[in-house]
């Protein structure tokens, strides 16, 4: 979709107003906090799971399937509305659906266990999964198109000291690190998600002010971040009350590992994947990504080009391969509760190495490399399927 916007040039005397716009502080935002919560909410689902990491594992599928819808979502902005000034307004939302997901997985736990018969069954697994990953899914793939498109909008400037490519993966080791070493240790996952929300309000006063018509939104970011302020204090107090509904206990008998939940619960036995199980979910993850980088080059698959297949099977193996570092650690060590966010840091610094490498790449025309690309929906739907795929395989020979 083409926008008047898109056609305004730089100013000077004829009369048109530069582009502007903060991407920077947006993307470092999303970065953090998609990493952070999303570690927080694999470990309140490994304890709402009763210890199943195998339905933790499959429940991570809705978040880039939200995302993939995000970013289609944020293509499709109205017509002659300039992406910078979206920003900010997706920054509060995202410090608001902080605290919420971390909540509704809570609240909503005894429903679907008692809807589903156990907190266990296929139902509740959707049904946890679409409430945590859902928001924040469809925050981070409207918020990465929005930082691509106003990065590639902007008027020519100098190198960044931190190029835009680099902040996203290095804001996410550092949102991961920032739950094993602080969060975990000295808060409670709500105080955590409040203080995360309190940088994203900051990150969006930046882009307000930075924006064209982005500055009326100052006054209402800097209420959010004060009533994140206010509510830090009885934080803890609200994460005990919420426990215990999610558990329907009285507070001191709040199970505080994934094994106690278990035997609080008296359900079955905490899912983990077999010796044979889980190599033979990757294997059949690796081969399906490499039969559709095979038969996309050879014909055209329905509904996916070329690019499109092999971007999905990138996306399959990626995510296959997150999956199966979790799975694996805790097939062989037993304490992924305890260090899934530090698993999470070294993979995303993997990501970053990548990335740091690619930066220099040149195109075969011999132009650099596109500063920032949107996310690509083929990618993430076949980061999905490997997400479900993995723990699918395990499960059936475990």
């Amino acid at each position: 979709m083409t926008h008047p916007s898109d056609h305004a040039g730089p100013s000077g005397p004829g009369g048109h107003a530069e582009h502007t716009g903060r991407p920077l502080p947006a993307a470092l935002a999303l970065g953090f906090a998609g990493t952070a919560l999303t570690c927080l909410l694999l470990r309140e689902h490994l304890l709402l799971f009763c210890g199943n990491t195998l339905a933790m594992a499959a429940s991570l599928a809705v978040l880039p399937l939200a995302m993939a819808a995000g970013t289609v979502l944020g293509r499709r902005r109205p017509a002659g509305r300039d992406p910078a000034d979206q920003l900010a307004p997706l920054l509060g939302f995202l410090a608001l659906c902080l605290p919420a997901t971390l909540a509704l997985a809570s609240l909503v736990r005894p429903g679907l266990a008692r809807l589903a018969g156990t907190a266990l069954a296929p139902l509740a697994v959707l049904g946890s999964g679409l409430v945590a990953f859902l928001p924040v899914g469809l925050c981070l793939g409207i918020g990465l198109a929005l930082v691509a498109d106003v990065a590639g909008r902007k008027a020519p400037a100098p190198a960044a000291r931190l190029p835009l490519p680099l902040a996203v993966p290095l804001a996410g080791v550092l949102g991961a690190l920032f739950v094993q070493f602080v969060a975990i240790p000295k808060l409670s996952p709500l105080n955590a998600c409040l203080d995360i929300g309190i940088g994203c309000a900051g990150a969006g006063l930046l882009c307000a002010a930075g924006a064209p018509g982005g500055r009326r939104l100052e006054s209402w970011l800097s209420l959010l971040a004060l009533l994140f302020v206010l509510l830090l204090p009885v934080s803890g107090l609200i994460d005990a009350r919420l426990q215990a509904f999610a558990w329907q206990c009285p507070i001191d008998a709040i199970p505080a590992t994934p094994r106690a939940a278990q035997v609080l619960a008296r359900q079955e036995a905490p899912g983990r994947p077999s010796p044979t199980g889980l190599p033979t979910g990757l294997a059949v993850a690796a081969l399906l990504a490499g039969a559709l980088v095979a038969l996309g080059d050879r014909k055209r698959l329905p509904g996916l080009s070329p690019d499109a297949a092999r971007a999905a099977a990138a996306g399959l193996a990626e995510a296959a391969a997150l999956v199966g570092l979790l799975l694996l650690y805790d097939l062989y060590a037993g304490a992924l509760f305890v260090h899934l966010p530090a698993l999470a840091a070294a993979f995303l610094a993997g990501e970053t190495l990548g990335v740091c490498r690619g930066l220099g790449r040149r195109e075969p025309s011999g132009l650099p490399a596109p500063a920032l690309a949107p996310p690509c929906p083929a990618a993430l739907a076949g980061a999905a399927a490997g997400c479900v795929l993995v723990p699918l395989v395990s499960a059936l020979l475990s």
